[in-house]
């Protein structure tokens, strides 16, 4: 099944709002409503919603590395997966499809996330999707990068 990103939109915004993680990772990614929320406080943010085919599974969030600097690239603030949909694959396809649109939409090389030290499961995703760390911590996250 092909996964895709979508716009937030009057029709999905309610079911992007209600996707969670699992309990045990709840510590691991803030609740999409405020990703949503901080689009208002940081009118450079872009969030989309991650489908598989049609049916809604997860939801990403965009922040320019530095506005003014373009070349420095992309950020990926937030991947989710709702616990429903979890185990299939779909994190990893919707992480490829978060790195092609900020390589479609932004026309920029090198695309960096943040993680949570004790999140071993997606450190071990974006590893294997070509991610490297950085050194750097934002917010007591490790910081990775990958050059497309």
């Amino acid at each position: 099944m092909t996964v895709e990103l979508r716009p937030i939109t009057e029709e999905n915004f309610q079911a992007v709002t209600k996707l969670e993680v699992l309990p045990e990772q709840s510590d691991f990614v803030a609740p999409n409503v405020r990703g949503i929320a901080e689009t208002y406080v940081y009118p450079d943010a872009e969030p989309r919603a991650v489908y598989a085919g049609e049916e809604l599974v997860g939801f990403v969030l965009f922040h320019p590395v530095d506005k003014d600097r373009p070349a420095e690239g992309h950020c990926i603030v937030r991947l989710m997966i709702g616990r429903q949909f979890q185990g299939r694959g779909l994190g990893r396809q919707a992480l490829e499809a978060a790195v092609e649109w900020i390589v479609r939409e932004r026309g920029v090389g090198r695309v960096r996330l943040s993680v949570v030290p004790s999140n071993s499961v997606a450190r071990g995703l974006y590893t294997s999707a070509g991610f490297v760390e950085t050194g750097e911590l934002d917010h007591d996250e490790i910081v990775m990068v990958r050059n497309v």
